[in-house]
């Protein structure tokens, strides 16, 4: 049974609600970092949102804050993109909204909705982890439990329909797609050994 609801969120201004664009994605696990998990990266495009650039810098400052996350469908008719909705209130206010193509990006929105939690970083079209290693970020809780099921439906379909894209009949794209995504996970699943 599906979880989903209508929701408003407070926006500070317009351009809140627009998703800030995903320039580029990798996956971080630290020593002493929520159990050695792997968890995504998220290099976001803020060059129209100084408001997400002035929020990270005053973590570095004060510390952690606090914000709240929920998954959204942009349309109810079309499950092909998802967004993630965060919302911080502390020690900076602001309204970030992510949308992932799910056929591009499942596998990143698979890796937050498994780690429970991603890493943002402002940064411009071009950047890359390996070139902003040291560059602030922040560590958001998503807290996913309850939209798992509903996120293994969409994921599915969307793997279904991309081995059926490729040729796969239906039957051998539905096997397709379970063997991905349990390899997919497998690999997700590895963790940084402490010392």
């Amino acid at each position: 049974m599906t979880k989903w609801k209508k929701a408003k969120i407070e926006l500070s201004n317009a351009a809140e609600k627009k998703p800030v664009p995903i320039v580029a994605d990798a996956v971080v696990a630290s020593r002493g970092m929520a159990e050695g998990r792997m968890i995504p990266l998220l290099i976001i495009d803020t060059s129209q949102r100084g408001d997400i650039e002035d929020m990270v810098r005053a973590h570095e400052h004060f510390g952690p804050g606090d914000a709240t996350s929920a998954w959204a469908l942009p349309s109810r008719f079309d499950k092909s993109r998802i967004r993630l909705v965060l919302s911080v209130t502390k020690p900076g206010r602001c309204v970030i909204i992510l949308e992932f193509d799910v056929a591009l990006q499942g596998g990143v929105v698979d890796q937050i909705v498994h780690a429970q939690g991603v890493y943002l970083q402002p940064g411009r079209p071009g950047d890359r982890l390996v070139s902003t290693i040291e560059k602030n970020r922040i560590l958001v809780e998503v807290p996913s439990t309850e939209f798992r099921n509903d996120w293994d439906r969409i994921f599915q379909t969307a793997l279904n329909k991309e081995f059926r894209r490729r040729g796969l009949p239906r039957s051998k794209a539905k096997q397709a797609s379970q063997d991905f995504m349990n390899e997919w996970r497998r690999f997700g699943a590895i963790r940084m050994k402490s010392d």
